[in-house]
Order: C-alpha cells, then structure tokens, then sequence
C-alpha cells in the first residue's frame, strides 16, 4: 500500500477518560487512566485513512489503542506475499508485540471508519506493565484467547478478530484496494490505479485461494464497471463499490 498517510491531528482535550474502554486496561483506576490519557497522543482518523506503513517508513511508535472505531491490519506472510488482515475493534490495541521484543517491519494499519486513536510510548506501556499486575495478567489472557480461537476455529475475542475467512473473492478485492493509488483517469476524474497488477496465481498466493477465483473476482469487477483493465495495470473507477465488496456480510 503505498498512499501516503494523512498529517497526524493530536487532541488531548475531552478524552482524558476514554481510555477506560480499552480491555487490559478496565482495571486501571480513574486517576491512573487519566494521567495515561495525557501522556498519549490523540488521532482523529477518517474512515480508510492509513495509520501506519511499516514497510515505507519508520517504526511503531508505540502501543496504539484504538478507542473508537475499528482498524484493519495487514501484514506479509513469508516469501510468497501472502497478506493476512487483522481487525482491531474498539477497545482494542496493537504494536504491543514490538514494544515486547517482536520486530514488525512490514505492517499496515488502515482506518476502516471514522475514529480515534490513542498512542501510549513504548516505554511507557513497558513500565506500565511492570508496575500493574492486572494489565499485564489481561494482555496474557487475551492473548489466551487468541491463541484458543486460532486452535478451535472460533470466533476471535473481543478487541480482535481475524478476517481472512471471508470469501475468496473478497480476500482478491481487499488486495487490490491495498495496492492501488489515488490517481486522474484521462479525464481528469478521480480513480484508483495499479500500475502492475500482480499475476493470478501470485494473488491467489498472497490471499490463499485459486487463481481462477482470482480471474472470475477480476472479471466480475470489469463487467459492473466499477474497474478497466490497463495493461498491465488496472484502474479502479468506483472506490466506493469496490469497499463495499471487500465488507464481510
């Protein structure tokens, strides 16, 4: 995904106390999540704004909560560029894994609504950890969870969910949405372009499914009219339709 992320809008006032939805941290008295809400910095984010970009720029910097809204994240799987999506939900958070040690160096977090952010400094989560028994017993509970749902193909908890259960076609749809770039058709008009679009079996890859649903996915999208072939390109002329095929029904 290579557009660029919107200026960071950072606001302190008003939310001092909603920081109270997020999960590991409900425990957390009144004064203590006040005293982490000004030391956070605050985004407003639009819907399908980019958060982060892991692979153009830059590190995480630092454990981002996601107070309202929800975030989609990607992340690349081994060498055959598979991307599996990751939804966090209000009251939920992520980068909490690089600030325990775990190198993440190409992930992408995009606003899937209207919301707003909270970004707690590594160090800060760190020895928040240290200090408060009961956020780190609820960051190891939900990973629990987690790890339980993976095991048993259940829905995931609450704050998280994977997403790579929709449909093939759907899988094929969120990939083109992460690879193509606000662009000017001929026109002059606004639109979406993949300069190189990928061939069919390196996107049934990297969204596991078959490259003839990747065929039939693509086909479809120039039959409505929301997308045009350009060699070896594409170029997307209805964003908005093309998200509302990426949803999960």
């Amino acid at each position: 995904m290579k557009r660029e992320a919107h200026s960071r809008r950072k606001t302190t006032s008003g939310h001092t106390g909603s920081l109270a939805s997020i999960h590991i941290l409900s425990s957390l008295s009144s004064r203590e999540l006040a005293l982490l809400a000004v030391e956070c910095e605050w985004r407003a984010v639009a819907a399908n704004e980019i958060i982060l970009n892991l692979a153009q720029a830059g590190g995480m910097d630092g454990v981002i909560f996601v107070v309202e809204g929800s975030v989609r994240l990607a992340r690349s799987m081994g060498n055959a560029g598979r991307i599996a999506y990751t939804d966090v939900n209000a009251g939920g958070q992520f980068g909490e894994m690089t600030a325990l040690g775990v190198i993440e160096t190409d992930l992408t977090a995009v606003a899937r609504e209207v919301g707003l952010i909270a970004t707690l400094p590594e160090s800060r989560f760190l020895e928040l950890l240290s200090r408060e028994e009961s956020v780190s017993r609820a960051l190891l509970c939900q990973y629990a969870r987690l790890l339980r749902a993976k095991e048993t193909g259940t829905p995931s908890p609450e704050g998280e969910g994977n997403v790579s259960e929709g449909t093939g076609a759907q899988r094929v749809y969120r990939e083109l949405l992460a690879l193509a770039e606000p662009q000017q058709d001929d026109a002059g008009g606004d639109c979406l372009r993949i300069d190189r679009l990928p061939r069919h079996r390196v996107l049934a890859a990297r969204v596991d499914t078959t490259e003839e649903v990747v065929a039939r996915a693509i086909a479809e999208l120039v039959r409505k009219g929301i997308a045009s072939r350009n060699y070896p390109g594409l170029i997307v002329a209805d964003e908005a339709a093309l998200k509302a095929l990426c949803e999960l029904d």
